[in-house]
């Protein structure tokens, strides 16, 4: 528009373990000390980690609060804040329930946490293909007639139309209105600064969004790497951070990656030819890479490690190797067997050893004991139990209804599974228990950002990667990119277990 200035853009390319958010922090830093008021810098993501990390830091460094940064936040959040939407008005588990009982419409499963993750997932089909239309900003035709699906039309424009009216006749709105009633409808604040982070993941329908938000600003910085690019089956437009306008600036070292590890991920990245050049170097550490004929000939007891795998199947029988090991571990971060649990086995063993529990260590028994059968009827609740007291067997028998108290655990506990009973029973043998796991498992996609000493990657694809692969190599390339550059130290390549692998 004449006599309106455009926005300064500013693409800060990051590979792996540049510092891409410490990079960005220091941005906010000097535009608070430079006297930019913090209700007039925007900080997105398309997930909370950056977003709260920056506003986190901020409130501690220039004595300031959550309500001095209104725009530090994911892009369905600021389209919520900007419509005006209730939190009653967001599509819940039981609004999906709903719809999927009244309009007949097969589904179990479906994202709702949307300050969380921009990526929506469920196991129904016409829904998944209806949001990622939506995303790739294309007419559902449209996106139906290239997207070769394998079901009639008339099937999806039907689950469309029951989606739309369970909607307008309920007066919801799901993940993806967040942000196409913004672009539609919303009203920008005005903003001196727009951050926008990961970059490389944003589709279509949110990169649309940001140039919305940052139209009438002065200074728009871009962060992201089209490399570690690894949700186009999300709708990720790639592409559009490759082809973007705008002043370039490379993060060239590298604080997480060592030598060998950075000459695979060399490897690896010169196979991908629509990308943006960027020279980057490892830190000052030679580190090592190692192939595998198979998982199992990793020794995972030492050290920290992360099992990484393109679909979560793949990590079953790592996981079944751990439980049989008595190994402690994660996957995608959280503890198979809940802590709460680990700690009401080891407080029944001590109490049978006539030590004293505190109050949470009796809280964590009797909230796996059987009324009736270890426990009197009344007296699960804890109510004649006081915090801050000490609790020994004798007290607790006598006074507070515990009963068949001198039992073991695997018998007390009567709740448990027998799979989860044979792993406790294993940590037990092997020295695990009450040990904090040094192991996680995770998919390639949900580690990107993380990192760890040890890296353990499996090169299997499923047949919908091969096929994948096949179409569009690339896209394979960029996600064991980021696969193996999550290793501080070491990584152990997995050679393909099946006929379908992909090959560093």
């Amino acid at each position: 528009m004449e006599g309106v200035a455009l926005p300064d853009i500013n693409i800060i390319l990051g590979p792996p373990g540049t510092g891409k958010t410490e990079n960005l922090l220091r941005i906010v830093d000097q535009e608070l000390k430079n006297g930019t008021p913090p209700d007039r810098i925007a900080f997105v993501s398309f997930t909370t980690k950056a977003t709260n990390e920056a506003r986190d830091r901020a409130k501690v460094k220039f004595n300031l609060t959550d309500k001095d940064f209104p725009y530090f936040c994911t892009l369905h959040a600021f389209g919520k804040r900007q419509m005006g939407f209730t939190k009653a008005e967001i599509m819940d588990n039981k609004d999906y329930a709903e719809f999927s009982d009244k309009y007949g419409v097969d589904l179990k499963r479906v994202t709702t946490d949307w300050e969380e993750n921009g990526v929506v997932s469920t196991d129904n089909k016409y829904l998944r293909d209806i949001n990622k239309s939506k995303m790739q900003d294309l007419e559902l035709q449209d996106f139906y007639n290239a997207a070769n699906l394998d079901y009639a039309w008339e099937e999806l424009i039907w689950a469309y139309r029951s989606f739309e009216d369970y909607k307008q006749t309920h007066n919801k709105f799901d993940f993806t209105d967040m942000l196409t009633q913004f672009t539609q409808f919303g009203h920008t604040p005005p903003l001196d600064v727009v951050i926008v982070d990961e970059a490389q993941d944003l589709t279509k329908l949110q990169w649309r969004m940001c140039e919305k938000i940052w139209a009438n600003s002065k200074r728009v910085y871009i962060s992201g790497d089209d490399d570690q690019a690894i949700f186009r089956w999300a709708g990720a437009d790639i592409e559009h951070l490759i082809k973007m306008d705008g002043n370039i600036s490379v993060l060239n070292q590298s604080y997480r990656v060592p030598l060998d590890v950075h000459l695979i991920a060399t490897q690896v990245v010169s196979r991908i030819k629509n990308r943006r050049p960027k020279e980057w170097a490892p830190r000052a550490y030679k580190g090592e890479v190692r192939y595998h004929a198979y998982p199992g000939a990793v020794d995972l007891s030492e050290g920290n490690w992360l099992a990484l795998a393109t679909c979560s199947y793949m990590l079953n029988d790592i996981e079944e190797d751990l439980r049989h090991l008595g190994l402690p571990y994660t996957i995608y971060g959280k503890t198979p067997i809940k802590q709460d649990l680990l700690r009401a086995v080891s407080a029944w063993k001590r109490l049978n050893q006539f030590e004293q529990l505190n109050y949470n260590d009796v809280a964590a028994i009797y909230a796996n004991l059987k009324t009736g059968f270890n426990i009197k009827r009344g007296y699960k609740t804890l109510k004649t139990l006081e915090e801050g007291q000490m609790y020994n067997i004798e007290s607790l028998c006598m006074n507070h209804g515990l009963i068949n108290a001198g039992i073991p655990w695997d018998v007390a506990f009567t709740s448990l599974s027998e799979k989860d009973k044979s792993y406790i029973m294993s940590l037990e043998k092997h020295g695990g228990l009450g040990v904090d796991p040094k192991i996680n498992l995770s998919t390639i996609h949900m580690a990107k950002g993380g990192e760890c000493d040890n890296v353990m990657l499996l090169t299997d694809l499923s047949r919908a990667n091969q096929n994948e692969m096949e179409v569009s190599p690339e896209d394979t390339d960029r996600v064991f990119y980021v696969g193996a550059t999550r290793a501080k130290k070491s990584l152990h390549i997995i050679n393909p277990q099946t006929e379908r692998g992909y090959f560093i």
